[in-house]
């Protein structure tokens, strides 16, 4: 399936017309845009199609077809965004629902009134939320916020929120309610998207012709051109799709319309706009360019085991065995989201030009952060801000894109039990971490490596100590990780114990630790 990139960059200049004009263009498209795509809201929330309401639009607003078709598809997405949210949300609340109540026995138990208290309004909310939710699924509705529900919400506390007036508010309301628009393309259409055309000029930028609306010609004409656009990743992806039009356009004239579309020449590019505190953004969407893959499985595997602070990577051979282990960091707590972004970027990017460079596949965990992130209430703080901080999804998006872009194969595997098999088959046999051990289980599940509880059944838990476990009797009908969970059961007090005391001991002294590994 072809793997659509976006790539981005800003504006710099406009043809013809002063900076400050061109942006005041964009904004008004943006309006208009932000405006058409809220009233077409609530007409679908009452119950009317918006294919339907076509007609009626064009010539209400004064917008083209294509304009109307990139508002709904814009809008559809959205809804569509928000009904498959519904149900993790739902099982996202049942999740703490259960915790709570589970934490109000507990308190009740201990006799902690206050606690309870709390406790119980705490619930109280959750089922509120709920019982809403539960609602809105059930008679199909869908709640938007346009501007956002956080920038809504400070109208009630003005001065805590820094705004002198409820008139300022309100300008920062309207300005944050159109501050994007989307222009839709197609491969059908000329440099795929009529309504804003890229040209390529003599040193490789581009050049963008907006379309503006009818409505919007009078005061801002009819064109707006935008110059020396340059993507500073992506650009040879967009000039490829370029090319790929023009063949296409010449294609079509040569062997007429039914014959072009039998074959892959031509893709649509599709741009959004979007302003922010330093002006107008352009991101450019189109499938990117076919990669070889150099990556083979008959090599072997690279695992990569993902923590709250660091990637632990694990390589093996064909067989399964460890060639080499590493740690990169991944320190997310305390940054900014584009300060988090660029940390997962650098730290993936290692990791996929490793495995590049071994020709070997990568292997990351499939996980559902979901309970995580319900069982993050009554945690300590510390453990709750660095989960938080920690993006899953960001990881596992960066490692297919780049994967991706680089001919790396990026698989998935189901992560049960692998620290616990990790910890008692490998950690202490090759000398590695608990972490590493884990990236070494994903890496051999993947390849069909073999997961049998070994003769040897004891399991480090730290400082040197050990703990033996029992295995109940193998059946053929039960999977190899019935008996893993058993095993797991075993181990969990040991290394909750190791924890506690590990904490009453304090840190290690830096002397003792020396002479130690000495």
């Amino acid at each position: 399936m072809p793997h659509p990139g976006t790539y981005q960059t800003r504006v710099s200049a406009y043809a013809d017309v002063e900076r400050k004009t061109g942006d005041a263009a964009l904004s008004a498209y943006g309006e208009l845009y932000g405006r058409v795509q809220r009233t077409l809201f609530a007409e679908v929330a009452a119950g009317r199609s918006a294919v339907s309401l076509k007609r009626a639009y064009l010539q209400r607003y004064g917008i083209p077809a294509r304009m109307f078709n990139a508002v709904r598809v814009s809008l559809e997405g959205k809804i569509s965004s928000v009904k498959a949210q519904q149900p993790l949300r739902l099982d996202s609340l049942d999740r703490r629902l259960a915790r709570a109540e589970r934490q109000i026995r507990a308190a009740a138990e201990r006799g902690c009134r206050e606690q309870v208290h709390q406790k119980k309004r705490r619930w109280a909310a959750l089922q509120s939320q709920r019982a809403a939710l539960q609602e809105d699924m059930e008679a199909g509705r869908v709640r938007l916020c346009f501007g956002s529900k956080r920038l809504w919400r400070k109208q009630h506390h003005l001065a805590e929120n820094g705004y002198a007036s409820h008139q300022e508010w309100l300008g920062d309301w309207q300005e944050a309610r159109s501050n994007e628009f989307f222009v839709l393309g197609s491969r059908d259409e000329t440099a795929g998207c009529q309504l804003c055309v890229a040209s390529v000029g003599d040193d490789g930028s581009l050049t963008l012709r907006l379309r503006l609306p009818d409505c919007l010609a009078s005061r801002h004409g009819k064109y707006l051109v935008i110059q020396g656009v340059r993507f500073a990743y992506g650009h040879a992806q967009v000039l490829a799709a370029l090319e790929s039009n023009a063949e296409y356009t010449r294609y079509r004239r040569e062997h007429g319309e039914q014959a072009v579309r039998a074959t892959t020449l031509g893709q649509a590019i599709s741009y959004r706009f979007k302003r922010d505190a330093k002006g107008w953004r352009i991101f450019a969407t189109t499938n990117m360019m076919d990669v070889p893959v150099v990556t083979d499985k008959r090599c072997g595997a690279i695992g990569v085991d993902l923590n709250a602070d660091h990637l632990a990577v694990a390589e093996t051979d064909a067989s399964g065995n460890p060639v080499n282990a590493f740690r990169v960091p991944l320190v997310t707590y305390g940054k900014s989201r584009h300060q988090a972004e660029a940390i997962i970027g650098d730290a993936v990017a290692r990791v996929v030009a490793y495995a590049r460079a071994a020709g070997k596949p990568i292997v990351i965990e499939k996980l559902d952060f979901r309970q995580k992130k319900a069982e993050l209430e009554g945690e300590n703080r510390q453990y709750s801000r660095m989960l938080s901080s920690f993006s899953y999804g960001k990881v596992k998006a960066c490692f297919l894109s780049r994967g991706y872009r680089q001919g790396v194969e990026v698989q998935q595997v189901n992560p049960a039990f692998s620290s616990v098999i990790g910890r008692v088959k490998f950690m202490e046999r090759y000398g590695l971490s608990v972490h590493q051990a884990a990236a070494l289980v994903l890496a051999r599940r993947w390849l069909g490596c073999s997961e049998r509880i070994p003769r040897r059944r004891v399991a480090p838990v730290g400082d040197g100590v050990q703990v033996a476990f029992s295995v109940p009797a193998r059946k053929r009908v039960k999977h190899v990780w019935t008996y893993w969970g058993a095993v797991a059961g075993q181990l969990g007090p040991a290394l909750a114990a190791q924890h506690r005391l590990g904490r009453r001991r304090g840190p290690p002294n830096p002397a003792q630790a020396a002479r130690r590994v000495a």
